[in-house]
């Protein structure tokens, strides 16, 4: 995702390429490629993140490579590995040790069944996971017990979000 790809006036993401093996492609499925709704919470932290990334300009990359100096988007797996598993690991979610993956494609499965344990209709979860199969999006949904709730929580804590999506005190 490039700069120029966020639609600030409309509060959604346009969804213009897909990269994966280090280059451009084209998405799996047509539906891969619609547009994403930006709720204005996101889009207040995407432009903050704007004024602190080096990496500002319209055709840079959101998140940029800074060990590439911005000329490509950070690796999933870099991600996965350097932000998203240690706030797992903080939040209780995972053990240190704990040889299991953890990453972008777990968020998408953490939304879907969060979204399902609060009665958020199918068809709007399928869409914003821009599934083409009701199917698909219904195996991405996982029972919840009072535990991951906890676990939630304290993941959400870990990366300073209240109960209502704004940074905690």
């Amino acid at each position: 995702m490039q700069w120029w790809d966020l639609d600030w006036a409309n509060n959604r993401i346009l969804i213009r390429r897909a990269w994966s093996k280090g280059r451009d492609t084209e998405g799996k499925i047509a539906g891969s490629m619609k547009p994403v709704p930006m709720h204005p919470a996101l889009a207040e932290y995407l432009k903050e993140w704007r004024n602190e990334t080096p990496y500002n300009k319209e055709s840079d990359w959101v998140f940029a490579s800074s060990c590439k100096k911005g000329r490509i988007p950070r690796s999933a797996s870099s991600c996965g590995k350097n932000y998203l598993r240690p706030a797992a690991v903080a939040a209780g979610v995972i053990a240190n040790d704990d040889p299991i993956r953890f990453g972008c494609h777990n968020l998408r499965h953490s939304l879907a069944t969060f979204f399902g344990s609060n009665e958020v209709q199918l068809s709007v979860i399928q869409g914003l996971l821009r599934h083409s199969k009701p199917t698909t999006t219904a195996r991405c949904i996982h029972a919840v017990n009072s535990k991951q709730i906890e676990a939630q929580g304290k993941y959400l804590e870990a990366i300073k979000l209240g109960k209502n999506g704004k940074e905690a005190a």
